[in-house]
C-alpha cells in the first residue's frame, strides 16, 4: 500500500513538472494608442524582449507595438484580434539576445529608419529603442 501510495506521488511529481516546462504565456501587442492589435503566445522560457517579439511576428505592428501581459482600461480579453503561435524557429529569425555594442546599436538604428519610410511614430520609436540599447549590457 505504501508503495503504491509513493509510486502515485511520484507520477504526481513528473507530471506537475511535465506540465510546468511546457507553460506558456500570452501577451498582447499593443499600438502606442492603446489598441490591441494580436496576441501573441510565448514559449516557456524565452529570453527576447517580447515587443520585440510583437514587432517583428505581427506585420500589423510595423516597429510601433509594445507587448502588454493584460490588457487594460476596463478592457476584457481583446475580442477578435489573432493569435499568432510564436515558436522556437520564429525565435530564431529575430537573432539571439547578445550583448549590444556601439556598432551593433548603430546599425539596429539604421535598418530601423529604413524601414519606416518616413512615418514620424516609427522613426521616434527608432529613437527610443536607439536610446536604450546597450544599457542593459553591465559593462560588457
Amino acid at each position: 500500500m505504501k508503495r503504491r501510495l509513493f509510486l502515485f506521488a511520484i507520477l504526481a511529481l513528473c507530471l506537475a513538472g511535465a506540465s510546468a516546462a511546457s507553460a506558456q504565456t500570452q501577451m498582447y501587442c499593443v499600438k502606442p494608442d492603446g489598441a490591441a492589435v494580436a496576441a501573441i503566445v510565448l514559449p516557456y522560457g524565452t529570453q527576447h524582449d517580447p515587443s520585440v517579439i510583437c514587432n517583428a511576428v505581427v506585420p500589423q505592428c510595423y516597429l510601433t507595438c509594445g507587448a502588454v501581459l493584460q490588457l487594460q482600461d476596463g478592457r476584457s480579453v481583446a475580442a477578435g484580434v489573432p493569435t499568432v503561435q510564436v515558436t522556437q524557429q520564429m525565435l530564431q529569425r529575430i537573432g539571439n539576445p547578445a550583448p549590444e555594442t556601439p556598432a551593433m546599436c548603430a546599425k539596429q538604428y539604421q535598418d530601423c529608419v529604413a524601414k519606416c519610410r518616413g512615418d514620424r511614430a516609427c522613426v521616434a520609436y527608432c529613437q527610443s529603442v536607439r536610446s536604450g540599447c546597450g544599457t542593459g549590457n553591465r559593462g560588457q
